[in-house]
């Protein structure tokens, strides 16, 4: 009896040349798990067919959307989770889920071994990786294109010879979920040039930018959107909606030069207009309920997030306490949001919260100002005491040195 290997299937290129290349180079019997994340135009019937006519023993389809918007997604938004201030993590939050139903699913049909389609340049391969390795590291892991060490030319030279269809035409390497689409190769690698029009799907390029700016209303609770334009629906249903709204408005592409966790740096494009607009639209009530210090000590809790889901390590016990740390921060996190949409930036219009620390008589300029100007005086010159010390010895010292010259 042969060996059984779970390979997860996007019906893609790389995981379409993997079915045949397992069966045929490494002699296994291949199951395929295909996750429905929240990808655009996801056919899980005919993705299941495609791979059973490649010679799959059995084809296993899990939509997991839901999960993934009220456990991952929440906390990408809890914690403003941006890569660099500018990724807000679409395809890292993804990953750790998929590992986890991917053990899952290997337990359940037998499968000792446990394939994904990463390249052996990607982040992919270390987030698949050390995460099914902290689930069960009796599990073996293969990566056949980094096995195959071809490129993108030479798996597409393969996919024809097998009579394998090649999705986008093989232009471009496409990753899609509810958070967020990533974009790879062809023109898009050379830096010199801008994203070519024909990369774009869900954001509007500005020049084709609707000419009428839309304000939309986003009401939070701890920290989680939970209406729109007062409107109560699921994160999953909300995330679908503004990714449409703000795609609209040329809201949410990002044009950047990565580091990858591989040491190399990469030329990514990515639409996020749902994620781009939901955590601006957190940042801004944050702003207003949480202290100075609170938001002082959350940012840089913020950013080891960041860079831990970027960099596949979820499963790590830090996480844990990282994540305990944020849904205690959001607590308070609760109020409406006013944000409007116009060309490509989100303009804030206001937001409503009883939990804000804005204090409209301690700030004003006008009439019944509660703040007692006569007391700041005293508060200068406690606060300035070790400056005024410090400088007028420097000054002293200075003065000598000079003279002495």
């Amino acid at each position: 009896m042969k060996e059984k290997a779970l390979l997860l299937y996007s019906g893609g290129l790389d995981t379409s040349v993997m079915i045949k290349w397992l069966q045929e180079e490494k002699g296994y019997d291949v199951v395929t798990l295909t996750l429905d994340v929240g990808q655009e135009k996801n056919d899980l019937t005919a993705i299941s067919q495609k791979a059973e006519l490649l010679g799959a023993v059995k084809s296993i389809t899990h939509d997991c959307t839901s999960k993934f918007a009220e456990t991952f997604i929440s906390m990408g938004i809890m914690s403003n989770g941006m890569y660099s201030d500018k990724y807000p993590l679409s395809t890292s939050l993804a990953r750790p889920l998929m590992a986890e139903l991917a053990v899952r699913y290997a337990h359940e049909n037998a499968c000792g071994v446990i394939v994904h389609g990463s390249t052996g340049k990607g982040n992919d391969q270390v987030r698949f990786e050390v995460s099914i390795k902290a689930l069960d590291d009796s599990i073996k892991v293969i990566a056949p294109v980094r096995e195959m060490n071809m490129n993108r030319e030479e798996e597409i030279e393969y996919a024809i010879r097998k009579g394998i269809d090649i999705p986008y035409g093989g232009k471009y390497s496409v990753d899609e979920n509810l958070w967020g689409r990533s974009v790879e190769g062809s023109f898009i690698e050379n830096i010199g040039n801008s994203v070519p029009v024909d990369a774009y799907r869900w954001v509007k390029p500005l020049d084709d930018a609707t000419d009428t700016p839309e304000e939309v209303a986003i009401t939070y609770e701890n920290g989680i959107p939970s209406a729109l334009n007062g409107k109560k629906m699921s994160l999953k249903s909300l995330i679908i909606k503004i990714n449409k709204l703000a795609g609209m408005h040329g809201i949410g592409a990002i044009d950047m030069i990565e580091d990858r966790v591989v040491g190399i740096k990469s030329h990514e494009f990515y639409e996020c207009p749902a994620a781009i607009t939901i955590i601006e639209g957190h940042k801004y009530l944050e702003s207003a309920v949480l202290s100075k210090r609170e938001l002082k000590v959350k940012k840089y809790i913020d950013e080891q997030f960041s860079e831990m889901v970027y960099g596949g390590l979820w499963h790590d016990p830090l996480m844990g306490y990282i994540c305990q740390f944020e849904q205690t921060m959001n607590e308070p996190v609760s109020g409406t949001v006013h944000l409007k949409l116009y060309k490509g930036n989100i303009v804030h219009s206001g937001l409503e919260s009883n939990n804000s620390l804005y204090d409209h008589a301690a700030s004003t300029y006008g009439r019944g100002q509660t703040f007692d100007q006569k007391m700041s005086p005293g508060f200068i010159y406690v606060y300035g005491a070790s400056t005024v010390a410090s400088r007028k010895i420097r000054n002293k010292q200075f003065q000598e040195i000079s003279l002495e010259e």
